[in-house]
């Protein structure tokens, strides 16, 4: 039997005997939810699971957030990155660990996201004596797209900087058991902005006598959407979406002021500044067209996720030799969601994965309040980046 045999026998054989005890963790953090920068409870169980089984780790990294690394041979640096925050969505499901608290759960799977990352940091202390050193992120605040940015402002890649950072995240459109990529842009980039328009108020018998802002809005908000349809190549994916209207406080009263809140998502950094600069003479337009003061607001988002072919490559070599090539899924498409898994990415040769998790009689999907996974992906993900991790670490 060769080494390599001997190594995913081994990953496989100390996965198999924790995944009972990776289930009970995600199914504790499933029933006990926390929202970005607010993950108390869940840190302090990230913390006591690694101080069971004498992991070293750093704490105060974007306030919940922390670091564990394991091994010091000559090789490379491997980080691994998981997420571990919640969603303010109330449950609908019913499973048996359904969340206990009103209004929050974890809609996205960040609950299996954790258990995995804990599940890798085992089997990789099991093994021994390292190549070189694998660096674990356990990362708050991924849904506001802001947990990974706070980490490395209070200094995480000072702590311990990476050669390489991988990524993955539970998706259900492919089955538990079974692993998905995509050989370029895994995620878009997002743009969160505001516009806030400024009028001048009056009675709605008496229009012409004030300067009407939700006129003025409703026009822009139509304007808005022939920026993707008109102005952005049609081969080029972008989405521009506004999500939130608030003015007005009486059905007969124009109002003084009307604030719109949308984001904006696009895989090409060309196309990405292409339609900030359309969203800024769309409302200039709109402030000459109806002689109210038209400000748009732009808040700090994500680059894209782009994957790394240098880092992918070996990433899938080692995880089609760990599950089965017929189980490793080339995807058509990435996707026009986001991840800040892009503040990593940005900085570190990357790859991210899909962990399949569609339960195969529950038809869900991310951010939905009935949102369920195939718990088989957690040993899957379990086995593919540890065998990963310690493959990238030898090929240095």
């Amino acid at each position: 039997m060769s080494q390599a045999t001997n190594l995913v026998s081994e990953i496989d054989a100390i996965t198999a005997e924790i995944t009972e005890d990776l289930i009970r963790i995600r199914r504790w953090m499933h029933e006990n939810p926390e929202l970005a920068f607010e993950e108390v409870q869940t840190s302090a169980m990230i913390k006591a699971e690694l101080d069971k089984f004498g992991i070293s780790w750093t704490g105060g990294f974007g306030t919940t957030g922390l670091c564990a690394t394991i091994g010091d041979g000559s090789g490379p640096v491997i980080a691994l990155r998981g997420d571990f925050d919640a969603l303010p969505i109330h449950e609908t499901g019913s499973p048996e660990y359904v969340s206990k608290t009103a209004g929050k759960s974890h809609a996205c799977g960040h609950d299996a996201h954790t258990a995995i990352l804990l599940g890798v940091v085992r089997v990789l202390a099991r093994l021994g004596s390292l190549p070189g050193k694998a660096m674990f992120i356990f990362q708050p605040g991924e849904e506001t797209l802001s947990g990974a940015r706070a980490m490395l402002e209070d200094g995480l890649f000072d702590h311990c900087d990476p050669d390489i950072v991988l990524g993955y995240h539970n998706w259900p459109l492919i089955p538990g058991g079974t692993i998905g990529w995509h050989p370029a842009t895994a995620f878009a980039s997002t743009d969160p902005f505001d516009v806030e328009i400024t009028g001048k108020s009056g009675h709605g018998a008496h229009p012409h006598l004030a300067k009407d802002p939700i006129v003025a809005a409703a026009a822009l908000v139509s304007g808005l959407q022939t920026i993707v349809s008109r102005q952005v190549a049609p081969l080029s994916s972008a989405v521009l979406s506004i999500g939130r209207i608030e003015g007005g406080t009486a059905r007969n009263q124009i109002p003084d002021t009307v604030r719109l809140e949308g984001t904006t998502r696009s895989q090409d950094p060309a196309v990405r500044q292409q339609i900030r600069e359309a969203i800024e003479a769309q409302c200039a337009g709109i402030a000459t067209q109806f002689g109210v003061e038209v400000t748009p607001i732009f808040h700090t988002g994500v680059p894209p996720v782009v994957n790394d072919r240098k880092i992918l490559d070996p990433v899938l070599d080692a995880t089609r030799e760990i599950i089965g090539a017929d189980k490793v899924i080339e995807l058509p498409q990435g996707s026009m969601g986001s991840e800040d898994f892009a503040e990593f990415s940005s900085r570190k040769p990357s790859a991210h994965l899909r962990i399949g998790s569609q339960l195969e009689h529950h038809k869900t999907m991310l951010h939905r309040s009935d949102f369920d996974l195939d718990e088989a992906c957690i040993p899957t993900a379990v086995r593919a980046l540890s065998h990963a991790m310690l493959s990238l670490m030898d090929a240095a």
